[in-house]
């Protein structure tokens, strides 16, 4: 309950700006509030189902958005034939809109979405924030959002975990839950549990990054010791002074929050320096393949958090692909390689769907929140379930540890190496030390 009091106190939104920026425009919302529900009369065709979807898909947050045009495809293609609710069969349109990476026009987008062009449904990638679902809960439109941090979403809208919301609702991890998948990780490294501890100057670094109640404190309590010299700012290229405080104090493990660039220059520098830890854990810019990749060989053996993967051992319950076949669907229809967040956004379609289908009446709000409140639904992800995680309208996903590994052909692959914090997803290798060391 911690985190609860300072995500609220600090006033974290997720996004650069903070809360005024988030809040930035509700006044001019207060007249289309009203609307709600009501709007829904609106409507002009009662036999289609109308979905929204924003996400980034250009903007520096464009790579969680990377296999949109995919997965709509598949998504637009499931539901070729109509979609049976109620005993009724509705046509379905997605209404796919590009936020640009900024909050601002996300949240005139989904207004607009809303007001213009009557949407049943509002299904949104919320990294930069949850002004999406700060519209939906206005206006009464059911709303499923993901890709970012539960409490990131949470207190930005002044919401209660005993209360949650009447419209929205998120499924994603929290911070406690990386803390325990790195810890994992850590738990049978030999080392003198000494961490260097290196997190962004941005809203989520200084969340995650928090010495009293963020990620360290959990370390800390675990018998960690933590080495931290304060937040570097976005975009930072000399950490010169970060890595000579942690020779001083002969640390083992680094951790933190980097851009793939950032992470890159402490990664070239540790060599110019000769510092070399046993283990580097670090979030965000170990998350995408490519960022990897610049790293060349010294990213062999680099750990992170894993979404999903490939080796996951789920199925989609809208394709009925399994994680693997998605993938390699994926990367034969774009040459590209798959990546994390592309299983999450389909399990957004997922939950979307069967909310409608669960609901009786999609045309109907508060029935289609209602079948999101009491779900529990098997995805390519994993079973996502707002029953039961103990923080109203959120579903905690599951995440497991994992560890990048270069190849003979010099390109990285990534292996589920600790499932402590969800065992029904299989290890694939044991976690080695880095080569570096």
């Amino acid at each position: 309950m911690k985190t609860f009091t300072y995500m609220q106190n600090a006033g974290h939104t997720g996004l650069p700006g903070g809360r005024r920026q988030l809040l930035r425009g509700a006044a001019a919302l207060g007249a289309v509030a009203a609307l709600g529900q009501a709007g829904k009369v609106w409507a002009a065709d009662k036999d289609t189902i109308r979905i929204g979807y924003i996400s980034p898909k250009t903007g520096p947050f464009s790579p969680f958005a990377e296999a949109d045009d995919f997965i709509l495809d598949q998504v637009r293609k499931s539901l070729a034939d109509g979609l049976m609710v109620g005993g009724k069969k509705y046509k379905v349109e997605i209404l796919a809109r590009d936020d640009q990476s900024s909050p601002d026009r996300q949240s005139n987008l989904v207004a607009e979405l809303i007001n213009k062009e009557n949407i049943d449904l509002m299904l949104a990638q919320v990294a930069i924030g949850p002004n999406a679902s700060q519209q939906c809960e206005l206006n009464g439109v059911p709303c499923i959002s993901t890709v970012g941090p539960w409490q990131a979403w949470m207190f930005p809208l002044k919401g209660d975990p005993a209360k949650g919301f009447k419209s929205v609702f998120h499924f994603f991890w929290g911070l406690e839950d990386i803390s325990d998948v790195y810890l994992d990780i850590w738990s049978g490294v030999p080392s003198n549990k000494a961490v260097g501890s290196v997190f962004s100057n941005d809203v989520p670094g200084n969340a995650m990054g928090d010495l009293k109640l963020g990620m360290p404190a959990a370390f800390a309590k675990a018998g960690y010791k933590v080495v931290d010299i304060g937040r570097f700012p976005v975009g930072a290229d000399d950490f010169s002074s970060y890595i000579q405080a942690f020779k001083k104090d002969n640390v083992e493990i680094v951790t933190g929050l980097f851009n793939p660039p950032e992470w890159a220059s402490f990664v070239k520098q540790s060599a110019q320096m000769n510092f070399k830890p046993k283990v580097a854990t670090v979030a965000k810019a170990l998350l995408f393949p490519g960022g990897v990749a610049a790293l060349g060989a010294r990213a062999d053996g680099m750990s992170t958090e894993i979404w999903w993967t490939p080796a996951y051992p789920f199925k989609s319950s809208l394709t009925g692909q399994t994680a693997r076949q998605f993938a390699d669907a994926y990367t034969a229809a774009t040459r590209r390689e798959w990546t994390q967040p592309m299983g999450v956004v389909h399990a957004l379609f997922e939950a979307g769907i069967q909310a409608l289908k669960a609901s009786g009446n999609p045309k109907d709000p508060v029935k289609v929140a209602d079948a999101v409140r009491v779900m529990k639904h098997d995805t390519i992800i994993g079973r996502l379930d707002f029953t039961s995680s103990g923080i109203k309208n959120v579903s905690r996903m599951r995440v497991v540890g994992g560890q990048w590994r270069v190849n003979a052909a010099g390109k990285p692959e990534l292996f589920i190496t600790n499932n402590k914090t969800a065992p029904e997803i299989p290890v694939q290798r044991k976690f080695e030390l880095l080569k570096l060391g």
